[in-house]
């Protein structure tokens, strides 16, 4: 069962290599359009930027402490802009025209509270326009408020221990009750960066797996019409040879053509694509979804040009939902979510994944659990559907 199997496939293959149409979709089409939009696009994402205002109606030395280590925070430098404003309603202003993207406000009186003991009164004002903006004032005034809340407890208990008045801030300062220091974290705003190079690689790779299949399967219709088909299945092979060939040969091109993206993308752009075992495992499994997919519009086409319109379609619409046109995180949330019913949405997800958490291939189970699933269920519906028609 095996001996012609293996002889069918050689033959397939040979075909499809001679014929140049192979070599074409395979590697030629996805290596230069994944080139072209990676020179066009490529880089990393923009870097991020956030003007937030400082508006400080108190005049006291905390407020001004919070500022001067915000701008020499060094996780903040090229990031964040601050701009000193004389009013709220100027900062409210600003805000709703877009000009900063959000302010901090200090209400007079703000330190001498600090310094009573009975904490102090900060405003973030924000835009959902510029979300960035407004994640660091929020940052800043989080950490702002353990600072106060320290420095409260310490006053009150300097006070219940019988700390005269005036020497309470001393007392706190002395004993290094102020708190720590104002830190700011750049974790929220780092990691995860993904060069847009891999983005459009990956997405050709997975585009093209379906076009490569698809051309490779298609040829049974072919075989079909012209009579071929039958007389191959007069010899003494089993019934499902030459299916199965096909689509060992389409699983195989897909994923060569696969592999061309990624290494093109290697070598041109001196990108990664994460760990090599899980990018050539996810890639495997896309690449059998792709054939089996393919098989199994070949299975319900009549005709060879109704194949070709129902498999391009399916790569163009699973493409775009899937991300492999347009960056996932560019696209609505309910695309987003709509791009995990398709086979491009889980492996641009899973590559992603990889590329920019620098995980293995634990890091991807979901994405090669459903891809498989996928392949297994496409596969299934294809077989029962050449069973039934093929011949005919």
């Amino acid at each position: 069962m095996l001996r012609p199997l293996l002889v069918v496939t050689a033959q397939e293959l040979r075909t499809r290599i001679f014929d140049g149409t192979a070599l074409l979709v395979a590697l030629v089409a996805p290596v230069l359009l994944a080139t072209i939009f990676g020179l066009a696009l490529g880089g990393d994402d923009p870097p991020l930027r956030a003007t937030v205002g400082y508006v400080d109606l108190d005049g006291g030395e905390f407020p001004a402490s919070v500022r001067g280590e915000m701008a020499a925070a060094e996780e903040l430098k090229g990031v964040l802009t601050l701009r000193d404003l004389p009013t709220r309603e100027e900062a409210r202003r600003q805000v709703d025209d877009g000009v900063i993207g959000a302010a901090i406000v200090f209400l007079p009186g703000f330190s001498q509270s600090v310094g009573a003991g009975r904490g102090g009164e900060v405003t973030v004002l924000s835009s959902p326009e510029a979300p960035l903006a407004g994640v660091l004032a929020q940052a800043v005034v989080d950490r702002m408020s353990a600072l106060v809340e320290a420095r409260t407890l310490a006053v009150r208990a300097s006070i219940a221990a019988g700390v005269p008045g005036a020497e309470v801030q001393a007392f706190v300062e002395r004993n290094g009750a102020n708190g720590p220091a104002l830190g700011l974290s750049a974790d929220s705003l780092s990691g995860g960066k993904v060069d847009l190079a891999v983005y459009y690689g990956t997405g050709m790779a997975a585009l093209f797996a379906f076009f490569v299949a698809g051309t490779s399967v298609r040829g049974l219709l072919t075989e079909r019409r012209l009579g071929t088909l039958d007389r191959t299945l007069v010899a003494p092979i089993p019934p499902w040879t030459p299916a199965l060939a096909k689509a060992l040969v389409g699983f195989g091109l897909a994923l060569a053509s696969m592999c061309a993206t990624w290494a093109s993308s290697v070598l041109i752009f001196g990108t990664t694509w994460g760990d090599p075992v899980a990018v050539l495992a996810l890639c495997a499994a896309h690449a059998a979804a792709a054939a089996t997919i393919t098989m199994l519009v070949a299975s319900r086409a009549r005709t060879e040009s109704q194949a070709d319109g129902v498999i391009m379609g399916v790569s163009f619409v699973v493409a775009f939902f899937g991300g492999s046109l347009v960056p996932l995180h560019n696209l609505p949330e309910f695309l987003q979510k709509a791009a995990l019913l398709t086979p491009n949405g889980w492996i641009s997800s899973g590559l992603i994944e990889l590329a920019g958490s620098g995980g293995g291939i634990a890091s991807v189970t979901a994405p090669l659990g459903v891809l498989c699933a996928i392949a297994l269920v496409a596969g299934g519906l294809s077989a029962a559907g050449l069973r039934r028609g093929l011949t005919r």
